[in-house]
């Protein structure tokens, strides 16, 4: 319950992410809420996911960037495909 209460301060009642917290460890309950919206194991273009994040977030560039650095999603060396790790 209390994951909802604390995630609950940062995405809205749309699903969109409307403040950015300050904290690592609510940083991470966010970004894992993104990785939701990702399907495990369907491939994703760099242009669907940064479609899929727009539609969550306003700085999707950079949260892409942090989906990955924090092992949410992988993608190819190549950086054209992009896939849910956790």
């Amino acid at each position: 319950m209390e994951h909802n209460i604390t995630l609950d301060k940062y995405v809205d009642s749309r699903g969109r992410v409307k403040i950015w917290p300050g904290k690592e460890k609510n940083r991470l309950l966010v970004l894992s809420y993104l990785a939701t919206k990702f399907e495990p194991e369907k491939k994703y273009s760099e242009q669907d996911v940064n479609l899929i994040l727009m539609g969550l977030i306003d700085n999707y560039v950079t949260r892409r960037r942090d989906l990955i650095e924090y092992n949410f999603l992988n993608r190819t060396d190549d950086g054209r495909l992009y896939w849910r790790s956790k």
